[in-house]
């Protein structure tokens, strides 16, 4: 059995009903329909599932040929077929007869791809390909995709590599002062009769607690953690809460995954209207895109107003994420009849606004540890060295 969350409008507003049934198609449902979610139960084991793994590079190769083989009016099983025979790799092998039998038969094929540790893309893609069989233009715009998400992720890890290696730097030379330099001096402060200074008394704590509970706390920090990743996957109102923090109340981060997510909406808008899509269905299309549970509810108000007869500018306004200069933009695209040059120009905007927020964070990132660093340095330094001087004076006192 299956259960079915169905949100719907009535005389007095939005409602939601959950139906159990084998096939929901035979099922009674009530009028006015806004829309009709799986509710899957949560399972730790998929968590722990062995599956096959797909390398990025490879998958990305895999759809560049297919695409340039279905651009030469190659059939789809002729092309997987051609793939499969140029192909070594076990898990490759296995992807494509995949994806193989499961176009030739009606199982869903994001389904039958769980299997696989692979983009989540490319299930949704080819079952867009399944309801509509332009199957040609969905597979140019998963390899466009692809590789753009290729790119946005390099230049990310690129730009916060740095950033990372220092912090890797400050928890090991943190540890390493704690657990080798400071031991030593204890002996020395253990011996002197005068009173310690504060920050040489906090040292201490520290290094008591870094020598006896680190574990410990280690083990807390851990359980607190998967508790919380267990709860985000369990529950959907607390990953809403998670979702919505991410896009409007983490300074400079928001504004970074923001513009990303938003990159990426618009390059998919961009690569189906380019296909002869219609808007209406391009923005449908793009809601396979969104993971953010805040945004896809905001991208399905959109729809929705545009299925009530809104015009697209109305409907992206009251979406209350887009800035006026995107909200101009899709305006003059509605009134001139040009929406596929302005998405694009608003693709690359945000382009732009992801790159220069990125920079943002690393230049604001480093000298915040390097702050930090600095800061450790000179406590230690004060903590240490102020009691032998104090020492010293009482020698030669």
């Amino acid at each position: 059995m299956k259960k079915y969350k169905i949100s719907y409008q009535s005389n007095i507003g939005i409602e939601t009903i959950i139906i159990e049934t084998e096939d929901i198609s035979k099922e009674k449902l009530p009028t006015n329909i806004l829309s009709i979610k799986e509710i899957k139960d949560f399972n730790l084991a998929e968590l722990f599932q062995n599956k096959k793994v797909i390398k990025e590079k490879d998958l990305i190769n895999i759809f560049y040929e297919l695409n340039l083989m279905l651009s030469s009016n190659i059939t789809l099983s002729d092309s997987l077929n051609i793939l499969i025979k140029n192909r070594k790799d076990k898990n490759i092998l296995a992807f494509l007869n995949t994806l193989k039998n499961s176009l030739t038969s009606s199982k869903k094929i994001s389904e039958e791809l769980k299997i696989y540790k692979i983009n989540y893309l490319v299930g949704s893609f080819f079952d867009i390909s399944q309801e509509n069989g332009n199957i040609a233009a969905n597979v140019k715009a998963l390899y466009e995709l692809l590789k753009e998400s290729s790119e946005i992720k390099k230049n990310f890890l690129k730009s916060i590599t740095y950033p990372i290696i220092l912090l890797i730097s400050f928890f090991f030379s943190l540890i390493s002062i704690f657990y080798f330099v400071i031991p030593k001096f204890k002996l020395i402060f253990e011996q002197t009769k005068a009173e310690l200074p504060l920050a040489t008394k906090i040292l201490l704590n520290v290094q008591y607690l870094f020598e006896n509970y680190l574990v410990l706390i280690l083990i807390i920090m851990s359980l607190i953690c998967f508790s919380i990743f267990l709860f985000y996957k369990k529950d959907e109102k607390f990953q809403y809460f998670i979702h919505k923090i991410l896009v409007r109340n983490i300074y400079i981060i928001k504004d970074v995954y923001l513009n990303m997510q938003l990159y990426k909406f618009f390059l998919l808008l961009d690569i189906m209207l380019k296909s002869k899509y219609e808007f209406h269905k391009s923005l449908i299309s793009t809601k396979v895109l969104i993971k953010n549970k805040y945004l896809l509810d905001k991208i399905s108000l959109i729809d929705n107003l545009l299925q009530n007869g809104k015009t697209i500018n109305f409907s992206f306004s009251k979406a209350d994420i887009f800035d006026d200069i995107v909200l101009n933009l899709i305006n003059t695209g509605e009134i001139s009849n040009s929406l596929d040059i302005t998405v694009a120009e608003i693709k690359k905007i945000y382009k732009n606004r992801f790159n220069e927020k990125i920079n943002l964070l690393t230049s604001i990132i480093e000298p915040f540890f390097l702050l930090g660093i600095m800061s450790l340095i000179l406590w230690i330094v004060l903590a240490v060295f102020v009691p032998i001087w104090d020492m010293g004076n009482l020698i030669k006192g």
